[in-house]
């Protein structure tokens, strides 16, 4: 039981970090202040980072069994929220770049 209510409670998580990113993502490029998509980069590296060591932990049967005596079977949600994430970084540093003034 706490193995499901923990996995869902990291997958709606995820998702509502990546819904306030994306939304203030797209308002910082609105407003033309890329370089707050640096920081965004950065905080969802390290999101990404946590989400892959916790999908580790909840693929292998035997860890779950370990760290919460019951198991949950996944889906490919968590691994489409990866997959996610990893473009979601890719794009805020792509759009994150400053451009350059002209010189005089």
């Amino acid at each position: 039981m706490v193995a499901t209510i923990l996995y869902w409670g990291v997958i709606l998580a995820l998702l509502g970090w990546a819904a306030w990113n994306i939304l203030f993502s797209a308002v910082y490029v609105h407003n033309r202040e890329n370089g707050n998509l640096w920081f965004f980069a950065i905080l969802n590296t390290l999101g990404l980072l946590a989400a892959v060591i916790f999908d580790v932990v909840m693929s292998n049967t035997a860890w779950q069994k370990y760290w919460f005596v019951d198991s949950v079977t996944n889906g490919p949600l968590l691994f489409y929220i990866i997959i996610g994430y990893a473009v979601m970084i890719l794009l805020q540093l792509v759009l994150g770049r400053e451009k350059k003034p002209a010189a005089a």
